[in-house]
């Protein structure tokens, strides 16, 4: 069994896995923001869940966006593991639909920080650890929009795109030493509550600015985000995600989609691509990289 760290595990994708991989008798370290006051509920219920299921659910307090917090909440949990980490599931991520020019600077700024910059200081925070054990395994949250490039979700699609794009070059850069580096591509599911916790615009006067077809293929896109009861069950992705932490080293694909509906094979192609693409230009450097 493993010891898998997982951020953004308050609700949602990150919920659903912490419960399904403590089913599965892995020890997962559930991580989250302010675990004795906003997030204290949804934490003591966890701790609940993890005493009357016999689960191994240890709950972190860790906010991505600080490195002090990150340091901490590693310490605290090699402390249990003996140093051992093997896989780190990042999915602390900010949501936002709007109009590009309706959201601030600052609002940008804060998407980066939690989708990737967070999620790349969680990576460099436990590969020493799976350098020194040589073997690991990494998974990062995407979604099919990173393939998909939809207004009105333009800063969220350019932090899920970072994430893609840092994910699959730290496979070509881990994949020799015994760490996989991983995507999942998840399409919309509105069951995760994406609508209410989104990043609301801070300048939305310049709606203003813009015509009818406009708003209306605004309120097009949100509306897909609606859950209804033909909306997809997200416990799937936390079943995919199941699937790949126990899929052997060296066997695991780069991109993983799921509920992207017909738009799969046009996702499947364009991953296809990218990685074809990646492969000619390593093949050329004429130096003797692992497949």
């Amino acid at each position: 069994m493993k010891n898998i760290i997982l951020t953004g595990s308050s609700s949602g994708f990150g919920l659903l896995t912490i419960q399904t991989l403590a089913k599965q008798g892995h020890t997962v370290f559930a991580t989250m923001r302010n675990i004795n006051t906003t997030n204290s509920g949804v934490a003591q219920q966890l701790k609940q869940w993890a005493i009357d299921n016999n689960a191994k659910v240890q709950v972190v307090e860790l906010d991505v966006t600080s490195d002090e917090s990150t340091k901490n909440a590693i310490a605290s949990i090699v402390a249990q593991t003996n140093g051992r980490i093997d896989v780190l599931i990042n999915n602390a991520g900010i949501a936002a639909i709007g109009l590009n020019e309706s959201f601030s600077p600052e609002q940008v700024n804060q998407i980066f920080q939690v989708n990737v910059i967070g999620s790349d200081r969680l990576i460099k925070a436990v590969l020493p650890y799976m350098h020194q054990q040589k073997s690991g395994l990494l998974v990062q949250l995407s979604s099919g929009l990173a393939r998909l490039h939809l207004p009105y979700m333009g800063a969220y699609v350019a932090a899920k795109a970072a994430v893609d794009a840092l994910a699959e070059t730290y496979h070509y850069e881990l994949r020799s030493l015994g760490i996989d580096s991983v995507v999942v591509q998840p399409g919309g599911y509105p069951t995760t509550d994406i609508i209410n916790k989104q990043l609301v615009p801070d300048n939305l006067a310049v709606e203003a600015n813009y015509n009818e077809e406009n708003h209306q293929l605004h309120s097009a896109i949100k509306a897909m985000f609606v859950p209804s009861e033909t909306s997809p069950d997200a416990q799937e992705v936390a079943d995919l995600i199941a699937h790949i932490v126990e899929t052997p080293t060296g066997q695991r694909s780069i991109w993983y989609p799921i509920g992207v509906g017909g738009l799969l094979p046009y996702i499947n192609q364009l991953n296809a691509g990218t990685e074809q693409l990646a492969g000619a230009v390593l093949s050329s450097l004429n130096v003797d990289v692992a497949a």
